[in-house]
């Protein structure tokens, strides 16, 4: 068994159990539309209700179109990112439409065979077949359809003639006196068999008609029962009117008659599922409102937050000027720092003269003379403190011997006195002229540092 057989055969199995209970082809195939509408129901459903959510994005759709009327790029954009937060797929509803086309080839499939998938007709018994009622071998790939009524016109002959085609259904492929095997005619005026050949034509126009008035159903409740806005989706749906009834038409006249009353049992039934989805789509445009006012407030909480958080981002900014104003006022020595001229602030409103201290600039030279008469004057205090020390202990030898008469140590002392006095003297008036150089040099290296600073700066 082929990959085709196995998909085939159990949609050819529920035509054949519709058959054995009804007993009539067209009746068979009205049920295999019912039950193919049934199965993809919730399918329809979600088809619709994406319908109706971009047509509660249309308002939205034109101010975009509007403002990003020279923009076609950011308005593709701008379009996209309103469906991504809106949930909605732009193909959703059109695409649904479209479901019952491979049901629709399946059926044709099993049609446009009937002796092999309906009836269990091999090839060696459709040529046995063909050779009894015609005298010739018919195609049985394109030709069964041709002979399907007449087998069952001559089953007795045939089962009689084939004996293993005893258990072959016995189906009558006509509905309402019309043979659903045979193809419409839109001239049907020149056919043979007017009446039949008229019936055949109303088929298509009746599936025609079928897919306006299912339309019309459809905008009559979007538009009164669930008060839906009139939007640019009214403009796709004309255009669906128009290619849809156009579109059955064609199907309808080139292909067997069977489709077309499969495809008139679809309208009926899509008339009906209109009806039965209103609840579902009231509940659905609800919600759907529901959630759109919560992500309306949740839009305004959000931007209250964040009008929020720019006040105090602003606040701390302003607290920061302040408190900088602040230290600026209490440390005005930075400003001080900072001028050069009339220039406030030419280093830096927040200059720092005590990060990267500087020092005056010291001569070298003068540094080294410094050091040396601070080395010459610690020279000289040490010479004077070994001449004191050394007229003292000379002073204590002389004391041993025999005492001498009054008048020679009057006269000693007289000696004594003048060259005692100049070793005594020098000792606090030597320091105080030092110091007093001292601090001259002192003073002028200072004067002459803070006169190479002022010419640096």
């Amino acid at each position: 068994m082929s990959a085709l057989s196995v998909i085939l055969t159990p949609f050819a199995k529920l035509i054949l159990l519709f058959y054995s209970i009804t007993g009539s082809y067209g009746v068979s195939l009205l049920l295999f539309a019912l039950v193919i509408r049934l199965i993809l129901f919730p399918v329809f459903l979600k088809g619709r209700k994406s319908m109706l959510s971009m047509s509660g994005l249309a308002e939205k759709q034109q101010e975009l179109a509007k403002k990003y009327a020279r923009n076609r790029e950011k308005y593709s954009q701008e379009l996209a990112k309103l469906y991504e937060e809106e949930g909605v797929k732009p193909s959703g509803g059109c695409l649904w439409s479209f479901l019952p086309m491979p049901f629709l080839m399946v059926l044709y499939l099993v049609v446009r065979q009937p002796l092999t998938y309906l009836l269990g007709m091999s090839q060696d018994q459709f040529n046995t077949v063909s050779n009894l009622l015609y005298g010739s071998v018919g195609d049985y790939s394109n030709g069964q359809l041709q002979i399907a009524q007449d087998v069952y016109l001559n089953y007795d002959k045939i089962v009689a003639a084939v004996p293993e085609l005893s258990n072959m259904p016995h189906i009558d492929f006509t509905f309402l006196g019309v043979n659903l095997s045979q193809t419409p005619h839109f001239l049907f005026w020149q056919q043979e068999n007017v009446g039949q050949a008229f019936g055949l034509w109303l088929i298509p126009v009746i599936s025609a008609a079928l897919g306006v008035v299912s339309m019309i159903i459809t905008n009559h409740i979007n538009a009164n029962v669930l008060h839906t806005r009139k939007s640019t989706m009214d403009q796709s749906a004309k255009m669906t009117m128009i290619i849809m009834p156009l579109f059955s038409l064609w199907i309808c006249f080139t292909l067997p008659a069977a489709l077309g009353v499969y495809w008139i049992g679809n309208s009926l039934f899509a008339m009906l599922s209109e009806f039965a989805n209103i609840p579902f789509l009231r509940s659905f445009l609800k919600k759907q409102a529901e959630d759109r006012e919560r992500r309306k407030k949740e839009a305004q909480e959000r931007a209250a937050q964040e009008r929020k958080a720019q006040a105090e981002a602003k606040k701390k900014a302003a607290e920061e000027r302040r408190r900088i104003q602040m230290e600026r006022k209490l440390n005005k020595s930075i400003a001080t720092a900072s001028r050069e001229g009339l220039r406030t602030y030419a280093r830096g409103r927040m200059y720092d003269p005590d990060r990267y201290p500087t020092f005056p600039y010291q001569d070298p030279n003068k540094l080294a003379k410094l050091e040396e008469i601070e080395r010459q004057r610690q020279e000289e205090e040490k010479a004077s403190a070994k001449k004191s020390k050394g007229k003292k202990g000379a002073k204590g030898e002389s004391s041993l011997p025999e005492s001498p008469s009054p008048q020679e140590e009057t006269k000693e002392t007289s000696v004594s006195t003048p060259d005692q006095a100049p070793a005594a003297d020098p000792s606090p008036a030597e320091p105080a002229a030092e110091e007093v150089e001292e601090t001259f040099v002192e003073e002028s290296f200072l004067e002459e540092a803070e006169e190479d600073q002022n010419e640096k700066k």
